[in-house]
């Protein structure tokens, strides 16, 4: 499930390295290309929120299967593309099948682990996030090297996902049943027997409780903060800082890995507090208000490896807090049948908080400056801890699920 997921990375992340390639071949800008990334995100975004849901109803196994190979099609197509409309069109059909991943992966490691090993198993999911976009960067930028030709870098993943798929279709069950096992859960699970349009109903009744509905604003926080200095820094340290465009991606390649640090460190901290997700995200959001705030004072006096890592370890912070709430509390509903579900619809909130960020930012650093982006970065912490805490229901997620199960 881990390989599966990392390798998801390489059929949508090769598109950064290939832009500038497709830039210069077709004379396109910038902002035309950014028509085809801004298309997956779109798609990939309220993808989410339809597959999480539609991934709790039917086979995980050959849900993710069809994304698979759904994206190798995609991946395909796209290498053999010429137009920006061809492109935008197949890259956001991508993204319907790029997200069917993360819900369904989610719902099978629930059922195959036992209560105590969640927080483990959450952590190691979690870092596929940070290492399936290392690998898709570093293998992209090989096929490009040694063959000179953008679209290999589709190609070649296209390939790699048709394999990928038909080996997870061979290797993986849904649960333990499937196979004549058993495994001591909190409470059975059972089928669904609902008809689609009952199904969605009840799913729609299952997220407008206020405590879900609170969890998605702090994954919101969390997005905003999250891909506001993954989609950033390097413009950042450009304009503060002097440097070119090779060393800004080379201190910027702090953020990836302190971000895989974070998912690491996170499981201690949460283990610490006994898998109390509400007591280790608050907590985890405080501390990045602390580095928020010291960062602003000292913005523009530090070196450039200082605010670097200073930088880096808000991403530290962010990266734990993202695999809390979007693996180890949808895990917990394994119970209710919607863990995929709540899934899809907390990554949803997330790349929701993305896009909005990206406004944000623009027009922020346009008004004050790069510095103050920390500040709004520190307000976003305070308020994420602040949601966490008044989501009091929180601590009760467990019991929740048995309640409705029951």
């Amino acid at each position: 499930m881990w390989l599966t997921y990392v390798l998801y990375y390489v059929g949508r992340m090769n598109l950064a390295v290939a832009l500038p390639v497709i830039e210069s071949e077709f004379g396109w800008t910038t902002m035309t290309t950014g028509l085809v990334s801004s298309s997956f995100y779109m798609v990939y975004a309220f993808g989410q929120l339809l597959n999480g849901s539609l991934g709790d109803r039917f086979s995980a196994r050959w849900y993710v299967f069809g994304g698979l190979l759904g994206s190798a099609v995609c991946n395909l197509l796209f290498g053999l593309s010429n137009t920006l409309l061809a492109m935008a069109v197949i890259w956001g059909v991508n993204g319907i099948f790029q997200s069917t991943g993360w819900g369904p992966i989610v719902k099978v490691s629930s059922h195959w682990v036992l209560p105590r090993q969640r927080n483990t198993v959450s952590t190691i999911l979690g870092t596929s996030f940070v290492l399936g976009s290392l690998f898709s960067w570093w293998l992209s930028g090989q096929i490009l090297s040694m063959s000179g030709n953008w679209r290999a870098v589709f190609w070649l993943p296209a390939c790699i996902l048709a394999l990928q798929a038909l080996f997870w279709l061979r290797q993986v069950r849904d649960k333990p049943a499937d196979v004549g096992l058993e495994i001591a859960s909190e409470v059975p699970v059972t089928e669904h027997r609902q008809t689609l349009r009952e199904y969605f109903r009840d799913t729609a009744v299952f997220l407008k409780q206020p405590y879900l509905l609170l969890l998605s604003v702090t994954t919101v926080f969390q997005g905003m903060i999250k891909d506001g200095i993954n989609l950033w820094m390097p413009a950042l340290l450009m304009q503060t800082r002097g440097l070119d465009i090779a060393g800004a991606v080379g201190y910027s390649l702090l953020i990836p890995v302190m971000g895989f640090a974070g998912v690491l460190a996170t499981s201690w901290i949460n283990s610490c507090f006994k898998n109390d997700e509400r007591k280790s995200v608050s907590l985890l959001f405080a501390v990045g208000a602390v580095i928020a705030l010291v960062l602003s004072q000292t913005f523009f006096t530090g070196s450039v490896l200082y605010l670097s890592l200073m930088i880096g370890v808000c991403s530290l912070i962010v990266n734990g807090i993202n695999l809390l709430l979007l693996s180890s509390i949808p895990m917990r509903f394994v119970a209710t049948g919607k863990s995929s579900t709540l899934a899809g619809y907390l990554d949803f909130a997330s790349y929701v908080g993305s896009a909005v960020m990206t406004v944000i930012t623009g027009f922020v650093v346009s008004l004050w400056g790069w510095g103050s982006i920390v500040v709004a970065w520190g307000v976003l912490f305070v308020l994420g801890a602040a949601s966490m805490l008044a989501n009091k229901k929180a601590v009760q997620m467990t019991q929740v699920g048995s309640e409705r199960k029951k």
